[in-house]
């Protein structure tokens, strides 16, 4: 099944589940309605949720949810029945998304082109369990899961579902269409150094719930000495030529649906 044409404006928010109670089913709350027991209209994202999707609250606050700490404080999603829950995203979704998650047992989160959980799996996830020294409440720990979207093909995200053991799973705050932070750590594997000597340039990359997908250019000066692809967080060259005195060295970060990065230092040469 082919995603309906989409808008000039992509999906691009997000999906606290502020607003709604405690059990209540979503609905069309992000889409502009309500949800089961009145809430809303919520914010008009596009959003169409499957009708097991819920929201519970923390019975810290009043409500029936076994679970502390969530991000934001807000209530999250959760379902009872059936083997997952589905998000579909009307106007589609692109660059990237990201969401926190909390889960007494594995769970799976997959991105697909179509709506409803159909179309090609652009991207899928194991969430595993996350949870420890728990006491009062056993869902406490709240990680953060990253998903970069790829645009090859035109293809953009339809859906989101959460797969995982009714009840056992709780999604948090959903952030749709931003790129994923990333940051970056540039270092000299001899500084100052002495002329002829080999010196190793590495940039380290990190990237918001994810392994950082991309390239790193270097330039010593203005001039381009290498584009290094990132491979378990690392891209690093190794320059020999350098010539005595000062040179600015400067590595940026570049991938898709990551927020791209730059970072520099002297290199000095005697």
């Amino acid at each position: 099944m082919l995603v309906p044409a989409l808008s000039a404006a992509q999906t691009k928010g997000n999906v606290s589940f502020a607003g709604l109670k405690n059990l209540e089913f979503i609905n069309q709350y992000y889409d502009g309605g309500n949800g089961s027991l009145g809430s809303g209209p919520g914010p008009n994202l596009g959003l169409q949720f499957t009708s097991n999707a819920q929201a519970v609250v923390s019975a810290s606050k009043g409500g029936s949810g076994n679970f502390i700490n969530n991000p934001g404080g807000s209530p999250v999603m959760f379902f009872q029945t059936g083997p997952n829950l589905a998000i579909t995203a009307t106007n589609g979704i692109q660059t990237a998304l990201w969401f926190y998650y909390s889960a007494l047992q594995s769970g799976v989160a997959t991105v697909y082109s179509g709506p409803n959980g159909t179309g090609n799996i652009l991207a899928s996830v194991t969430l595993p369990p996350n949870n420890s020294g728990c006491t009062t409440y056993k869902l406490c720990v709240w990680s953060v899961v990253g998903v970069p979207l790829s645009e090859t093909a035109g293809e953009t995200a339809g859906s989101i579902s959460f797969a995982g053991v009714p009840d056992y799973l709780a999604i948090g705050p959903i952030h749709m269409g931003s790129a994923l932070s990333t940051s970056m750590l540039l270092t000299s594997s001899q500084n100052p150094s002495v002329q002829g000597e080999p010196v190793t340039f590495t940039a380290t990359v990190s990237a918001l719930g994810t392994a950082p997908v991309g390239s790193v250019t270097f330039k010593a000066g203005n001039q381009v000495v290498g584009v290094v692809p990132v491979t378990g967080g690392v891209a690093s060259l190794t320059l020999s030529a350098l010539k005595a005195g000062s040179t600015h060295i400067s590595a940026k970060f570049q991938g898709g649906g990551f927020v791209n990065v730059s970072r520099g230092l002297v290199q000095v040469v005697d």
